[in-house]
């Protein structure tokens, strides 16, 4: 079904948004011919689809994550423009996690851009997020609302290094939960640049590889398989094993939860943690505002999170705003 707000650039289906000139899917949550994957995180990149696109790395993550796949892959660099039906895609960095992309189409009728996940903050293991004019603007929302303002970069690594610091002190050891595919090994390298040592759950190790491939190094990290974490190594593993035997067989543990969500006190009982640090691979509210100015778009649809708060934010200012009907899902943890 075409949209007069999205239109001529995409179309809503029952799969998601399609683009038409492309005959493609952008981030299908169910298996389908075509699929254009801006991130590899399992909620934007499901398996069993026929052709991916993707950049390089977002593909590797793919292959890897899914090793029985056995579909087509089609490589897209950022900035390389890809023509077809009177339209162009180029893909611009995100900065979300390693190789992930918004997607830019344009023609004479003018130009969408689709954020896909995002963040404005730079990091040691993602390419810095761009932006470009458009004339419509697609953005994800995941934390559309002004109680979510994170601390700076520099401030949120003071506070997990001063954390890990402070369980050594006392003789524990920092069991970092974070996602295992881009926050497992943002926090390594913040560990491993000051000398810390950490232990890598298996789902975060098995894609150092393609950070690799990719010229990203994560100094000092070692595989859970090769034993449990020793006296001054921290374990960085996903929020979900919190309450397993890999965390509570630790007697003396500090848990140092990293996400957006660290800024609800009530992830603290949830999760059993200890520390609370809002270390998030999304923007915050202010990037959101910031990432909407930047671009300049006449209109703009919100999707994910808080999608009709931030819509009705951006009304308040004037701005042509509305969420995108049928994707108003709440907020949704990456995987």
């Amino acid at each position: 079904m075409t949209e007069p707000f999205l239109a001529p650039h995409l179309e809503t289906r029952p799969e998601g948004l399609f683009s038409p000139a492309f005959d493609v899917y952008l981030d299908p949550s169910v298996p389908v011919r075509r699929a254009l994957l801006s991130h590899a995180h399992a909620d934007h990149a499901v398996d069993g689809h026929g052709e991916v696109w993707g950049t390089p790395e977002t593909l590797a993550f793919y292959r890897r994550r899914n090793p029985e796949w056995v579909g087509i892959e089609r490589k897209l660099a950022f900035g390389e423009p890809v023509d077809a039906g009177g339209a162009r895609l180029t893909l611009l960095s995100s900065g979300h996690i390693l190789g992930a992309a918004q997607a830019l189409f344009s023609s004479d009728a003018g130009s969408l851009l689709y954020t896909g996940d995002f963040k404005r903050r730079t990091s040691r293991t993602a390419r810095p997020a761009e932006t470009a004019r458009a004339s419509t603007l697609v953005i994800e929302t995941t934390f559309g609302l002004p109680v979510f303002r994170f601390p700076s970069r520099e401030r949120l690594e003071e506070r997990i290094l001063a954390a890990c610091r402070e369980a050594f002190a006392e003789g524990e050891t920092p069991v970092l939960l974070a996602y295992p595919l881009g926050k497992s090994q943002e926090a390594a390298a913040i560990l491993g640049e000051a000398g810390i040592p950490t232990v890598l759950h298996g789902a975060a190790w098995k894609l150092l590889p393609d950070f690799a491939v990719a010229g990203v190094a994560i100094p000092h990290a070692r595989p859970y398989e090769s034993g449990p974490p020793a006296r001054d190594e921290a374990l960085i593993t996903p929020p979900s094993t919190s309450r397993t035997t890999m965390v509570r067989a630790i007697k003396k543990r500090r848990v140092i939860y990293l996400s957006g969500w660290a800024m609800r006190s009530a992830s603290r009982a949830e999760l059993d943690a200890d520390v609370l640090i809002p270390m998030s691979d999304h923007a915050d509210f202010d990037d959101l505002l910031a990432h909407v100015q930047d671009i300049g778009p006449d209109r703009v649809f919100t999707h994910h999170g808080f999608a009709r708060e931030f819509a009705r934010i951006l009304a308040e200012k004037g701005i042509d705003a509305a969420a995108l009907p049928g994707r108003e899902e709440r907020p949704r943890e990456e995987t």
